[in-house]
């Protein structure tokens, strides 16, 4: 099963593009579906990517004017249905599932938060795990209109994600404000876990330079992990975005939880540390901690502010 947006514009024909695992939106022509004759919509609007597998989600890029999905603007990531119509400027996208799988569209080389790599195959490997969730975000959401909101929620998607895929690694999937990001190229666990703990500093400085809307600050929590998961397509077409499955994905979830508890902005495992011994030094040992979920005690390190 593969997906396809009709554009219908406000003063030309429609027209149709094919979706692959990722379809960025916006005004320059680097872009999947370019809407250069429409000045209200910015050079980089909104990206949509495909992740488990088969749901395909439409995130906002911190436009100026908006996204909107059957008249809602966009505020987090949305998943698509069938038909849903995304509005974005005076140009009307309908989103529409189909049966061809062997469309897998333009797959975008300017692409800035997604994956290219060949997914046909199943493959267990190492990986550097990495997730990074907004602290207070339910309570900011209280405090600020929906549309500041949005704006400053789509430009942290963008910059951390252009952050990630520059790095060399690959976003795997957004959960609410949550990012779930891995590292695993390289085949090496040191480099891999070095470039993941760069990102997450390079994440903690584009923090510190923002603040919500009401001047307060914009605060985050990261997770580091390195295990072993499974990447595949979960049975669907190999042009989809793969997904990586295991016990180390719901590890660095719950180590993200647990930095919550410590009140440490970054937290890492044992496992992480065993790759970056010289981190230590900059990071506080808390010991073997029961994560939920899990039956087997982890070893965690806070990083020392």
């Amino acid at each position: 099963m593969g997906a396809k947006l009709t554009i219908q514009p406000a003063s030309t024909d429609s027209f149709d593009v094919a979706i692959g695992n990722t379809a960025t939106i916006g005004r320059t022509r680097e872009n999947t579906v370019c809407l250069s004759f429409s000045p209200l919509v910015s050079r980089q609007h909104a990206i949509i990517r495909c992740h488990n597998g088969w749901q395909y989600q439409l995130i906002d890029l911190g436009s100026r004017n908006g996204t909107y999905v059957n008249d809602q603007r966009v505020v987090m990531p949305v998943t698509l249905t069938d038909g849903a119509k995304i509005r974005i400027a005076d140009n009307i996208l309908t989103f529409l599932e189909h049966d061809d799988e062997s469309s897998s569209g333009e797959h975008n080389a300017m692409t800035l938060v997604g994956s290219s790599t060949d997914h046909s195959v199943v493959e267990s490997r190492p990986v550097a795990l990495l997730v990074c969730d907004i602290r207070g975000f339910s309570t900011m959401s209280e405090k600020i209109p929906s549309a500041d909101m949005a704006q400053m929620l789509g430009a942290w998607f963008r910059e951390t994600g252009n952050l990630v895929a520059q790095s060399g690694g690959t976003i795997d999937k957004f959960i609410g404000d949550a990012m779930l990001a891995y590292w695993g190229v390289s085949g090496r666990g040191t480099a891999d876990c070095g470039t993941a703990f760069a990102a997450a500093k390079m994440m903690l400085s584009l923090a510190d330079a923002r603040r919500w809307q009401n001047d307060e600050s914009f605060r985050i929590a990261i997770s580091l992990h390195y295990g072993k998961v499974t990447c595949s397509n979960v049975g669907v077409a190999a042009e989809r975005d793969a997904t990586i499955i295991g016990d180390a994905v719901n590890t660095v979830f719950r180590l993200e939880g647990i930095s919550k508890e410590l009140n440490k902005r970054v937290v890492m495992s044992g496992d992480f540390a065993e790759q970056m011994p010289e981190l230590l030094r900059k990071f506080t040992d808390f010991g073997e901690q029961a994560l939920k979920g899990k039956s087997q005690l982890v070893r965690v390190y806070g990083l020392t502010e």
